[in-house]
């Protein structure tokens, strides 16, 4: 980038040139699962009056969707960072890529977990 641009200018091309071709195409997807289950919790009773577990589906739908954000981050972090030149952000953006796989393993532990006992109790 050249010196003289301004940040916002510099900011608009990071975005444009680097951040946005390393997303990767599931998030599309994931954030389509996520829309798709919140407009139906939020019109459970208007769009499903008589199925009473329509409202466990979706919620397990969302938060399936939720949980595949982390990992996602994760790898386009790791993109990212294998397109940096510099040394400096090339650390930066490998210290992220770090630190988005492990909330992501913590994550999913806690998910794990949290379904595991949903069945433990029968409230599923």
């Amino acid at each position: 980038m050249k010196p003289t641009e301004s940040y916002p200018t510099q900011l608009r091309r990071f975005l444009c040139q680097v951040l946005l071709p390393a997303v990767p195409r599931p998030v599309g997807w994931a954030l389509g699962l996520i829309g798709f289950s919140a407009l139906n919790l939020l019109f459970v009773e208007e769009l499903w009056p008589h199925f009473p577990q329509a409202e466990k589906w979706f919620g397990l739908l969302l938060v399936s969707g939720l949980g595949t954000l982390p990992w996602l981050a994760a790898a386009t972090a790791g993109r990212v960072q294998r397109r940096m030149r510099g040394l400096w952000w090339r650390g930066i953006w490998q210290l992220a890529t770090i630190g988005t796989y492990v909330v992501a393993v913590l994550l999913s532990m806690l998910l794990f977990v949290g379904f595991l006992l949903l069945l433990a109790n029968n409230q599923w």
